[in-house]
């Protein structure tokens, strides 16, 4: 794609949500053409005792992302973009009470072989001026942090931040809705607003089930969103030095002048939630039906020092609000830096979860976590081609003992080596 062509797609849509770089160009008029592109991310994974035995590490071939990439426009003002993934479906095997081989077992799935390719972007575009550009499909929400909008082919490390939403809420970060988006005051300021489906009720999934004949005299359990309500999301973002303002951000990103942006977002479900809070061995209460909310602040900077010394750091804060005391609910601190050294790039990520939960042991296992990731990655040939390692290692509380009867799962290490190519 030629760089004129990058100016005129409808502020980058094409360029930033693909992450890929000369893609077959069809043109049919003087403005009007479309790409065609890729993104396939193959991993070589090895997991501590998660092989069969529970004692071995497993050992796993698999796909990250592979993503067939369409984009385009018909003049300066109307554009689209459509691309799929690959996911991993639940087959014999794969997960644990589905049987395997053996006496009355289904042969075993592979999970590189178990997949499924889906729609996982689909958005059309009208672009008003650079301070007004409607999108409506499915794409990205806008309420995540930096991270979570840049493309998966721009990271500097093997996997993105964890982004927290309501359950049933979203398909890989996306959702079906309406934004807004532009830059304001001299293009300093960037915004993205929207409207989305989120949490799905309708009369053929009743929001309060029937009471199933066996069960006749008992309460039945009441569902959530009886009224259908839309999730509502949104960024802000002030752009200190350069700017950003495609559909898909990056991380490394090559750059000849210094990126440098903080941003607040925010996600907020009405009757998404019905929770549970633990206060002891199998003992909690529900919270009842209650919003969803998730607010993100970040602060995100690319200074190239040269082209070949790159600078690149990412930090955000999360707090999720999913009813008092509950799992769910807590405070996430996310951070990444990385420093590009001509085409190798080392880097170092941590996540922290601090759950609202009084009580981990039996009946609930799932507390504060801390997610450690360090790694390399190789530019061959920046992100068209690229091969990154990395070695993960989680913390988690109350890790590897027994409370109350009930054995936490143990911390555990993931190494990972991927390969990317991208156009």
């Amino acid at each position: 794609m030629r760089s004129q062509t990058w100016k005129s797609c409808l502020g980058a849509l094409c360029l930033l949500a693909a992450g890929t770089a000369n893609a077959a160009k069809i043109s049919f008029s003087e403005k009007g053409f479309i790409d065609i592109g890729g993104l396939v991310q193959a991993q070589y994974r090895i997991e501590q005792d998660a092989a069969g035995s529970g004692k071995d590490p497993s050992n796993d071939f698999l796909f990250r992302r592979a993503r067939i990439i369409l984009s385009g426009q018909f003049n300066d003002n109307i554009g689209f973009l459509v691309d799929t993934d690959v996911s991993y479906a639940n087959g014999p095997g794969t997960v644990p009470n589905t049987p395997a081989a053996g006496a009355g077992g289904a042969a075993p799935t592979a999970t590189g072989v178990f997949n499924a390719i889906y729609l996982l972007d689909a958005v059309a575009t009208y672009k008003v001026s650079k301070e007004f550009t409607l999108d409506a499909g499915l794409m990205l929400l806008p309420s995540m942090n930096h991270n979570g909008l840049t493309s998966g082919s721009k990271y500097a490390s093997v996997n993105n931040f964890t982004q927290y939403f309501s359950p049933n809420s979203q398909r890989g970060t996306r959702d079906v809705g309406i934004e807004i988006r532009g830059l304001l005051l001299d293009d300093r300021l960037y915004y993205r607003l929207g409207v989305f489906n989120g949490v799905q009720s309708r009369a053929s999934l009743p929001a309060v089930p029937p009471v199933p004949p066996a069960t006749v005299g008992t309460a039945a359990q009441p569902g959530i969103n009886p009224g259908d309500a839309p999730r509502f999301a949104g960024t802000l973002r002030f752009n200190i030095a350069g700017k950003e303002d495609g559909y898909a951000f990056c991380q490394v990103c090559f750059a000849k002048s210094p990126i440098v942006s903080v941003g607040v977002g925010a996600d907020f479900q009405a009757n998404a939630f019905r929770g549970t809070a633990f206060t002891g061995p199998s003992v909690s209460h529900t919270t009842g039906m209650g919003s969803w909310t998730t607010g993100n602040a970040d602060v995100f900077a690319d200074i190239p020092f040269s082209d070949d010394l790159e600078l690149s750091v990412d930090v955000a804060v999360a707090k999720i609000w999913a009813g008092d005391d509950t799992p769910q609910s807590g405070l996430a601190i996310q951070g990444l830096v990385s420093l590009r050294f001509g085409v190798i790039g080392p880097y170092a990520q941590v996540e922290y979860f601090d759950s609202a939960t009084t009580y981990v042991g039996k009946g609930n296992t799932a507390g504060n976590l801390t997610t450690y990731r360090g790694g390399i990655s190789w530019y061959v040939y920046q992100h068209v081609y690229k091969i990154s390692a990395e070695i993960a290692f989680q913390n988690r509380e109350q890790a590897g003992n027994t409370i109350d009867g009930t054995a936490i799962p143990a911390n555990h290490w993931v190494g990972t080596l991927q390969f990317q190519a991208g156009f």
